[in-house]
């Protein structure tokens, strides 16, 4: 018998179950069925926190898109320094590789769903932007304050982007360098090449 669970906490429960289908099977493969059984429920009780299985993925892509709003926020309004801070953000990103090694493929199945719904494309863009205009504002301020070296800095922050995303990539392929690994050194070329050395 399953045990009766807060709302959230089962919503929750529901969640993680989708999102191990999703990452296993894609999202067009996965039945309903198949999270009920994950979470240890039954359908109807998959249905009364979720009219469809599209809502359970775009409640995933949301869980996404709030974190990464937060971490943003987060790393961008301290004060620290502005080279410590882009260096928060490599530590962030080595984080969610050693802690989440399948992540990667949850975002290789956001993506291929973008291509087929126009809303959510538009979210993941989004995500994407949001990234880009906060980075870019690190940079600008490091080129302010002397830090770092006159750049595009919107295009390098799209270059750093790229890297994430092409490291999330390589590990959903299963690429065997670590992913951490891959994240340090190439924020660290990054950084570096960015400094304004006396």
């Amino acid at each position: 018998m399953t045990r009766h669970l807060p709302e959230q906490a089962r919503r929750e429960q529901i969640l993680s179950a989708a999102r191990r289908c999703f990452i296993e099977s894609g999202y067009h493969p996965t039945r309903m069925d198949d999270i009920a059984r994950a979470a240890g429920l039954s359908k109807g009780g998959v249905y009364f926190h979720f009219k469809s299985k599209q809502e359970v993925f775009e409640s995933l892509v949301d869980e996404e898109f709030q974190a990464s709003m937060r971490f943003l926020e987060e790393v961008t309004s301290g004060s620290a320094l502005v080279a410590e801070k882009m260096q928060n953000i490599a530590a962030h990103y080595m984080e969610y590789f050693n802690a989440a090694p399948d992540a990667p493929r949850f975002f290789i199945v956001m993506g291929e769903m973008a291509l087929r719904d126009e809303a959510l494309a538009s979210k993941l863009l989004e995500m994407q932007t949001a990234f880009i205009v906060q980075v870019s504002k690190l940079i600008d301020q490091g080129v302010a304050e002397g830090m770092l070296r006159a750049t595009d800095s919107r295009t390098v922050a799209a270059l750093l982007k790229a890297l994430l995303d092409g490291v999330e990539g390589l590990k959903a392929l299963g690429y065997t360098l670590d992913g951490a690994q891959l994240v340090a050194g190439g924020m660290d070329l990054v950084i570096n090449g960015l400094l304004n050395r006396p």
